[in-house]
């Protein structure tokens, strides 16, 4: 096994990462920087819809709604993303954000505005005087929930209080302009996942990065912070490393789905054998979709072991599976008692020693009903 820190020659570990949020990616950046006694937070500071399918333009469009926060148990970091040209408009809405946050928390040490160096951003975003924002502010009649009305509720006729926290935040701010976020992960990750090889230790940041954008998504839909300790972490690290090894496959099911979507209405999927043979077990679509989802995850480890020549391993787990199915065939048969839905329920329950989750067992049963499976191990839920 290959212990040195992974080293990459070209851009194919970068670009593995770019399918996630800029937002995040910052994110998991300053989840690698921590040490103990430290926590990163993702907040919603207004009320932003995301759909259930992950949409990373979604979540970069949208990142003055959120707000980061490095802690220690001696200072708090507030962290925004663009991941945009920043205009007198942007640069007015984060001053606001900050305004409102300085006013709940004066300790914050830190104010970080964190963008991407194609955009050609400057740090130039106290382009107003503390008394024209002021102004602007006071003179404002937007909408209750909105920023400025927000901040002018906070302020109404304090002028003095407004200059105060307006300097502070100056004398506080940092502007980062950033040429390369994910070559950032890859190195502030080395120590956390190394002892494996180059295509390991990028499915298991992979792996990190699917559950934390997971939980990031569940906490926004409910409205609520996303807390990660240092000490939660390393246990999710652990729990990856176990699971992703070189003689073992597992990416966690719960995650991948969230970044997958089965589209029942397209003519791809309602024409595959796959499709119909679910359909003959007279399931409903939430169920077809679930078993989809199944394969989808299988052929993702399928894959994975066949591109590092483990071909051996795909072959013992697919023809237990087909035995399985003939063994449930032999006795359902016998019985008088043969469904699709009994061919399919029963396959589903024999143990297959070749895998140990569930749900890659479910996807090889699934895998093998898709039209191009050779006939010595397709399996038919109808005949």
């Amino acid at each position: 096994m290959d212990n040195s820190l992974p080293t990459y020659n070209d851009d194919s570990g970068i670009n593995s990462l770019r399918g996630f949020a800029y937002q995040i990616r910052v994110f998991i950046y300053y989840l690698s920087q921590m040490d103990k006694d430290q926590q990163i937070e993702f907040e919603t500071l207004e009320d932003v819809v995301i759909k259930n399918n992950y949409d990373s333009e979604k979540i970069d469009s949208t990142s003055s709604s959120f707000c980061s926060y490095f802690k220690t148990s001696k200072e708090t970091k507030v962290v925004q993303v663009k991941r945009t040209k920043i205009n007198t408009k942007t640069k007015d809405k984060l001053l606001f954000n900050w305004l409102i946050l300085q006013s709940r928390n004066p300790s914050i040490s830190k104010y970080i505005l964190y963008t991407e160096d194609e955009y050609s951003n400057s740090s130039e975003i106290f382009y107003n005087s503390p008394k024209d924002l002021y102004k602007k502010v006071i003179a404002s009649n937007s909408k209750a929930n909105a920023l400025i009305s927000q901040v002018k509720e906070i302020y109404g006729d304090n002028l003095e209080a407004f200059i105060t926290d307006y300097k502070k935040i100056q004398m506080k701010f940092k502007f980062i302009s950033d040429k390369n976020i994910d070559k950032k992960i890859l190195e502030g990750f080395s120590s956390h996942f190394s002892g494996t090889s180059d295509t390991f230790y990028l499915l298991r940041l992979k792996e990190l990065l699917n559950y934390i954008t997971g939980e990031i998504l569940l906490a926004v839909h409910h409205r609520k912070a996303f807390i990660c300790s240092f000490d939660t972490m390393m246990k999710k690290v652990e729990d990856i490393r176990s699971r992703i090894r070189e003689d073992q496959y597992e990416p966690d099911f719960s995650s991948f789905k969230k970044f997958q979507n089965i589209n029942l209405s397209s003519e791809e999927v309602l024409n595959s054998r796959e499709y119909t043979q679910l359909l003959s077990c007279k399931l409903n679509e939430q169920r077809i979709e679930q078993h989809l989802l199944y394969l989808q995850y299988y052929e993702d480890i399928r894959f994975l072991f066949l591109e590092n020549l483990k071909i051996s391993t795909v072959e013992n787990i697919e023809q237990t599976t087909y035995d399985n199915f003939l063994s449930v065939v032999e006795d359902l048969q016998s019985e008088d008692r043969d469904t699709p839905i009994k061919r399919l329920n029963e396959t589903k329950k024999l143990s297959n020693s070749n895998v140990t989750k569930e749900q890659t067992r479910f996807g090889s049963c699934i895998y093998l009903t898709k039209e191009d499976i050779e006939d010595n191990k397709k399996i038919s839920w109808v005949d």
